[in-house]
């Protein structure tokens, strides 16, 4: 007894330590969807307070939305696609397996009843009867039971081959019947995504003729810097009460020694003029085409996935100690927020999202809430993998 009560003292920081970790969690995570309502509502406020938003930016916001929901229906129907296919061959080979050994078992029976057939037509019985060698008698007896108990597992054998063979060829008409189910609705989901994106190209279209034909240019790029600055001093804010990521190596430690996310040649870089030098580029433009992969430049949280007048669907992930990456202008985001990271996982697909007049990616690195020079963190992908 005394022994136990001094393990339970010595067990007792480490339970209570786990305890106030799991709740710390908890806690966290309540706060993350706390947060993710607030920025919803935030960005009502963000419209209202930068410009009323145009039906014409409404609808355009409906359509990616909607395609970036169809994205995300269509990799997980192929994802699904892909696991049923591996199941239909792994079925398939068995299948084939079975059918060699049921092919196999059949021609050992038949050299059995061949042979029994050879021995002679004589009954079991009649021909012990015949002998009158003691020895040859009993010999006679031990080929029988041999012969008897050899077919007889042969049988048996035979006989559990074909339950296996039926269970694996139903397995194989069910997964085949799935997998046909799989392929239509992709193929649903894929016209819908062609619709969609034709619509969204229509709209796009009248958007910027509407700018052009107002001149609102800089007007529309000052608002949505403002929406940007407002919703990141928000995220700041708001993540100064969040643990910071879990991380091995502090991103702090990692200037020069990331990865761009995204192949592709810098079109805009940190600093540029734009809109004839009225306003600069806070971050950095990839061109890449659509639907390329999109990779998380380190470990950390998603705080931000949504759509964003003038970024189009943005992804903000929070690294800890203030450090921030963002990227916009995506075609479909792969992850919510609250959602942990790593680095080279993917997270969105290349697009245009936003009022784009071309594919690629915005990214931008935040310290305190400050543009960073992306460059001075990351290397392109092609030199790393050289």
């Amino acid at each position: 007894m005394r022994n136990l009560i001094i393990l339970f003292l010595v067990l007792l920081p480490v339970i209570s330590a786990q305890a106030e970790q799991s709740v710390s969690q908890v806690d966290i995570e309540a706060r993350l969807k706390t947060l993710e309502k607030e920025i919803s509502n935030y960005k009502e406020t963000l419209n209202s307070s930068h410009g009323q938003k145009s039906e014409i930016e409404t609808t355009l916001e409906r359509n990616e939305q909607r395609i970036n929901k169809l994205l995300n229906e269509i990799d997980t129907i192929e994802k699904e696609l892909d696991t049923t296919k591996d199941k239909v061959s792994s079925l398939t080979e068995k299948q084939k397996e079975l059918l060699t050994v049921k092919s196999e078992q059949q021609y050992y029976i038949e050299q059995q009843v061949r042979a029994a057939y050879e021995i002679g037509s004589q009954e079991y019985l009649k021909v012990l009867l015949n002998q009158e060698d003691p020895n040859e008698i009993a010999r006679m007896l031990t080929y029988y039971d041999y012969f008897n108990q050899a077919r007889s597992r042969q049988i048996e054998s035979y006989n559990l081959t074909l339950l296996d063979l039926d269970r694996v060829t139903q397995e194989l008409d069910d997964e085949t019947v799935v997998l046909e189910s799989q392929r239509k609705a992709l193929g649903a989901q894929q016209k819908s995504l062609a619709n969609m994106q034709k619509e969204k190209q229509t709209t796009l279209k009248v958007l910027i003729n509407q700018i052009s034909t107002t001149g609102s240019a800089l007007s529309k790029l000052k608002q949505d810097r403002g929406r940007l600055e407002q919703l990141l001093d928000k995220l700041q804010e708001s993540l100064v009460n969040l643990d910071a990521p879990r991380s091995a190596q502090p991103f702090a430690g990692m200037q020069g020694k990331l990865l761009l996310p995204v192949e592709g040649r810098i079109i805009h870089r940190f600093g540029n003029q734009r809109n004839q030098g009225k306003l600069k580029w806070h971050g950095i433009f990839i061109d890449a085409a659509e639907g390329e992969s999109v990779y998380a430049v380190h470990y950390g949280r998603v705080v931000f996935s949504d759509w964003l007048r003038g970024f189009g669907l943005l992804m903000i992930i929070s690294h800890g100690e203030g450090y921030m990456s963002m990227y916009g202008h995506n075609q479909a985001l792969f992850r919510e927020t609250g959602d942990w990271v790593s680095a080279g996982e993917v997270i969105a697909a290349v697009g245009d999202s936003g009022g784009q007049d071309k594919t690629g990616l915005y990214f931008e690195i935040r310290i305190d809430g400050k543009p960073n020079n992306p460059q001075n963190w990351c290397v392109t992908r092609e030199q790393r993998a050289a």
